[in-house]
């Protein structure tokens, strides 16, 4: 029977095994977002009444049961069986659905609500309301050609591995499933194979153009090899019905070792690059999603709307991190979300290991008195994946400037130019940091009007820099002539340690390069001034006991 399924014995065995492991109950709130459904409906799974086919397919799917067959029990067979459970299952806002989901469509864990990004891309990707006002929209700018509404035809998310990027669009596409929206048809196209290299660009045309036209265009009746024509036809889709399509892992078509290529398409990526442009350039009534982890570069500005995605504040961060059922109080979930600044990969990877290792036993405050690094092998692994894309020239400035403490002072263009004084400021500012942005291993709070490094990132430059000892002096030694050169207020003016902070690392820096002379011509400049702030205790750290004695000898 086509239309419902139900669960056996030994499938829902499995269920409740990976379920446990998620830290779900059988009718978890956060299950049912992801499958789209109601505790009402999981109640009728887990008693094996016979629910909707597409909506048993969510429910396996939510818990990263890809073979859902392998959970159904036999077909009901009784026609008043069959007419009764029809009967008494609800519609779920069938009749709201425009468009069937994606097969393919990631499942949506821990989720946690990014309400701002998901209202930001509904704006972006759906028509405005019609104006009640004579004001304009403020998002994004009119377009000349192509899109829904006068705004972008494609959206680039982009942001560091496991930041939520395909968690983000997967939970988008459905909500947009249950709300009236233009779209009939989505499709979602995964472009990192098991090689960790994208399929052809012909299959995945193959694809879209089968999940487009509901199965009508195979692969069997496709002109073989020639993306040309597949192209023809599915921008001809495109142009008779609203689709939105869906690129995953974009960023492995793009080059890597150079950093004047960043961000551009590698040679054997050559299709893509073209299909893009036909997709972009092209007038229609569809829209694009692409997420990355680089920026795509070449994807034509006018057209496309960049967005980075960056951590969870702190409120989602701490529901998050509570979701794991840890021993902990507020303070201490808050200091572990603001340690990793909300990356919701790493928290949920640290909360497992707290909640599962024998050491923790699921105790927070005890991870965080006993770890004083960020790192472990599950998350280094993908930051080790960006690192590898890397020039040299890259890498150097990148394990350089890991040396400055950027939450304690700006880290402005000037104080990463004195780490690579061998290029020219045009060859920094032009390749090497515009590389490191486009790679989000670097970017430029506007806010703070500095250039920062996301934790993870800082602390593996650390490592990579460690691994030469005389590297490590010589960016300590380069980072204290820095700060020691920055113009101070007059000591007259001197209120606070917030008016040395230079000479506060510069002091620290001096330390780590084995310069104990430099380090204690700054003590006896500041030893009194920071006794009269009550501060030397606060920077202990930095101004270590022993030398600030010395100093007011």
């Amino acid at each position: 029977m086509a239309g419902l399924l139900r669960a056996s014995e030994e499938g829902l065995k499995i269920i409740d095994m990976v379920r446990r492991n998620l830290g779900w109950n059988k009718a978890d709130e956060l299950w049912c977002q992801a499958a789209l459904t109601s505790k009402a409906t999981l109640k009728r799974f887990w008693t094996q009444q016979p629910i909707r086919r597409e909506t048993f397919i969510h429910i396996c799917k939510a818990v990263g049961v890809k073979n859902w067959q392998d959970i159904v029990a036999r077909e009901i067979q009784e026609p008043e069986l069959l007419l009764a459970a029809i009967a008494d299952i609800p519609l779920d806002n069938q009749n709201d659905r425009t468009f069937p989901l994606p097969e393919n469509l990631p499942p949506v864990r821990n989720w946690v609500q990014r309400t701002k990004e998901i209202d930001t891309l509904k704006t972006l990707i759906t028509p405005p309301a019609p104006p009640l006002t004579n004001e304009s929209p403020t998002l994004a700018p009119p377009l000349t050609k192509g899109g829904l509404g006068g705004v972008p035809i494609a959206i680039s998310i982009v942001g560091l591995p496991g930041i939520g990027k395909t968690t983000l669009i997967s939970q988008l596409i459905r909500q947009l499933h249950t709300e009236k929206t233009p779209f009939t048809s989505a499709a979602w196209q995964f472009l990192q194979s098991a090689t960790g290299k994208a399929p052809p660009c012909d299959r995945t045309i193959d694809s879209l153009l089968f999940t487009l036209s509901n199965g009508d265009i195979t692969a069997a009746v496709n002109p073989q090899n020639d993306c040309g024509k597949k192209t023809e036809n599915l921008l001809k889709i495109l142009r008779e019905k609203p689709c939105l399509l869906v690129f995953d892992r974009a960023d492995t078509l793009l080059q890597a070792g150079e950093a004047k290529a960043a961000g551009y398409f590698a040679e054997d990526c050559a299709e893509y690059a073209w299909l893009f442009k036909q997709l972009l350039e092209t007038e229609h009534q569809s829209k694009i999603i692409f997420t990355s982890r680089e920026s795509l570069a070449e994807l034509p500005s006018t057209v496309t709307r960049e967005i980075q995605l960056n951590g969870l504040d702190r409120d989602a961060a701490v529901a998050l991190l509570q979701s794991f059922n840890l021993t902990a109080n507020a303070e201490e979930l808050a200091e572990m979300g603001d340690r990793y600044s909300g990356h919701p990969k790493a928290l949920q990877l640290v909360a497992a290991l707290i909640r599962d290792d024998t050491e923790f036993q699921g105790n927070v405050g005890m991870f965080l008195h006993q770890r004083d690094w960020l790192l472990i092998r599950d998350i280094e692994s993908a930051i080790d994946e960006m690192i590898a894309r890397l020039s040299d020239g890259e890498q150097t400035c990148l394990s350089r400037i890991s040396v400055y403490q950027t939450s304690e002072y700006p880290l402005s263009f000037a104080g990463i130019s004195a780490q690579m004084s061998e290029v020219s400021k045009y060859e920094l500012k032009e390749n090497i940091i515009l590389a490191l942005k486009r790679r989000q291993l670097l970017y430029y709070d506007r806010h703070l009007k500095s250039y920062q490094l996301h934790p993870l990132v800082r602390e593996k430059g650390e490592h990579l820099l460690s691994q030469n000892p005389e590297n490590l002096r010589t960016a300590h030694s380069q980072a204290y002539n820095y700060y020691i050169n920055i113009p101070l207020k007059p000591e007259s003016e001197w209120q606070d340690i917030e008016d040395i902070q230079p000479l506060i690392r510069a002091h620290y820096h001096a330390r780590q390069a084995g310069n104990l002379d430099a380090a204690n011509a700054i003590i006896s400049e500041v030893c009194e001034y920071l006794r009269q702030w009550n501060c030397a205790e606060l920077v202990c750290g930095n101004l270590p006991l022993p030398l600030l004695t010395e100093a007011r000898k």
